[in-house]
């Protein structure tokens, strides 16, 4: 079975129910370092109707953020039905049940694409497709932000939650830098637990800002 399709019939849910508590407040995300990236880009975003997407959005609670404080327009897509539901129910966001391969939303149909902490859990065969549905919504001169475990050398591990399922660590950025329409802008390696400085390579995760040409 590949892990789309753990997630999509009962990990996701899983993952859900024991993280929900610990992500659902919209104040939390003041200081989330997503949001601060987005921050630093508004003045190159457009003046109006700025349109997010965030694959892996889960509840849904960073898009409220940005709804609330920004006025974005916000789509989210997560493969949990209950993530989802929580999403639309509590936070109003248009969430909808997928996966990075397959985005259900129009060409050019969004300024800003958001991989929030997913990337390390999609099958590896899924890569090319991941990168180039994200490559299809995306607007010219728009922005990708990815959120995810960070290793200069790609390497697997197994997931502690889930027998048979692995954690991925790479340098996400690859997926787009190899195309010459994408610049990065940013590029931060932190601590996954503090958000601070640490040489332990066990726990960098990273915030990847690019901008399509």
């Amino acid at each position: 079975m590949t892990q789309k399709a753990v997630f999509l019939e009962g990990e996701g849910d899983a993952w859900f129910e024991r993280n929900v508590n610990k992500v659902a407040r919209v104040e939390d995300f003041d200081r989330d370092p997503v949001v601060a990236e987005i921050g630093g880009m508004a003045d190159l975003l457009p003046a109006a109707r700025v349109r997010v997407l965030e694959v892996g959005c889960g509840p849904g609670t960073r898009l409220a953020w940005l709804a609330r404080k920004c006025g974005f327009e916000c789509a989210g897509l997560d493969p949990s039905a209950k993530a989802v539901a929580f999403a639309v129910e509590q936070h109003g966001i248009d969430a909808r049940v997928g996966t990075a391969d397959a985005l259900p939303y129009d060409a050019a149909s969004f300024d800003v694409v958001i991989f929030g902490f997913c990337l390390y859990l999609c099958d590896r065969e899924d890569l090319f497709r991941i990168a180039a549905e994200a490559h299809r919504v995306l607007k010219s001169r728009g922005w990708i932000v990815i959120h995810d475990f960070f290793s200069p050398t790609p390497n697997a591990r197994a997931y502690r939650h889930k027998a048979g399922v692995s954690s991925f660590k790479m340098d996400y950025r690859s997926l787009f830098t190899w195309h010459p329409a994408y610049t990065v802008f940013s590029h931060r390696v932190m601590h996954h637990e503090h958000g601070g400085y640490t040489d332990d390579p066990d726990e960098w995760v990273a915030v990847s800002v690019l901008r399509k040409g």
